[in-house]
C-alpha cells in the first residue's frame, strides 16, 4: 500500500488564511499522523533579521477526529469540503484509484459506459482532464471500431479521438475525404513552390 502513496503522504496542502490575515499554513496527512504547520505573519516578521519558525502540531488520526478546534481551523483555511476529505482520510478511507499511474487509470476507464465517463468527469479536475484525454478516447474508438486506418489516425491527430468517436460513419468518411483532399492540395502547392524556386 505504501508504494501508492509517495513517502506515505496521503495529502499535503498549503494556504494563506482568509483576508485580512496574512497567516500561512501547511497541512499534511500521512499514513500514520496529521501535521499542521502554522506561520503567524505580522509586520515585525518582515524585518531581514527575523527568522520565523512555524507553530507545529502533530497528532494521530484518531486525535484529529476528536479535535474540534483543529477541525475548525482546517475548515477556515481550506473549506468544509476539504475538512470532510481530511476526516475521511483519517478514518482510513483512502482514494486508491487516482493514485494509480495515469495510463492504468485510462485503461480501466476505457471499459466504462459512456454515461459513467460523463459522470466521472464531473467529480474533480483530475477526472475531467482524464475523461477528455486523447489516450482514453483512442482506447474507446479502438474498442468500438473493427479497424483503424492510417488515414483515420491522421484525421484523429488533427481533430481529436473524441470527435472521431462522436461523428457518425458517413460524416466521418466525408470529413476524412475533405481532410485528404486538403492535405494533397497543400502537398502539391509545396511542390509547385519548390519547383518554382529551383528554376
Amino acid at each position: 500500500m505504501k508504494s501508492l502513496f509517495k513517502d506515505g503522504v496521503l495529502l499535503e496542502l498549503s494556504e494563506q488564511a482568509p483576508s485580512p490575515s496574512k497567516d500561512f499554513v501547511n497541512m499534511k496527512v500521512t499514513l500514520t499522523e496529521f501535521q499542521w504547520n502554522y506561520w503567524k505573519i505580522n509586520p515585525s516578521c518582515l524585518r531581514s533579521d527575523t527568522r520565523l519558525a512555524p507553530t507545529e502540531i502533530k497528532e494521530s488520526h484518531a486525535d484529529l477526529l476528536n479535535d474540534y478546534d483543529m477541525q475548525t481551523d482546517i475548515k477556515r483555511f481550506f473549506g468544509a469540503h476539504m475538512l470532510e476529505y481530511v476526516k475521511e482520510l483519517c478514518s482510513g478511507h483512502f482514494d486508491y484509484f487516482p493514485r494509480l499511474k495515469k495510463s492504468l487509470q485510462i485503461y480501466i476507464m476505457s471499459f466504462m459506459e459512456l454515461e459513467d465517463i460523463g459522470r466521472l468527469a464531473q467529480t474533480s479536475k483530475h477526472f475531467r482532464e482524464l475523461c477528455n484525454s486523447e489516450p482514453l478516447w483512442e482506447h474507446i474508438v479502438e474498442s468500438h471500431c473493427d479497424t483503424i486506418t492510417p488515414d483515420m489516425r491522421l484525421f484523429a491527430g488533427e481533430v481529436g479521438w473524441k470527435h472521431v468517436f462522436f461523428t457518425n460513419k458517413l460524416q466521418l468518411q466525408a470529413q476524412m475525404r475533405r481532410h485528404q483532399k486538403r492535405a494533397l492540395f497543400v502537398a502539391k502547392l509545396s511542390e509547385t513552390k519548390l519547383s518554382t524556386a529551383q528554376t
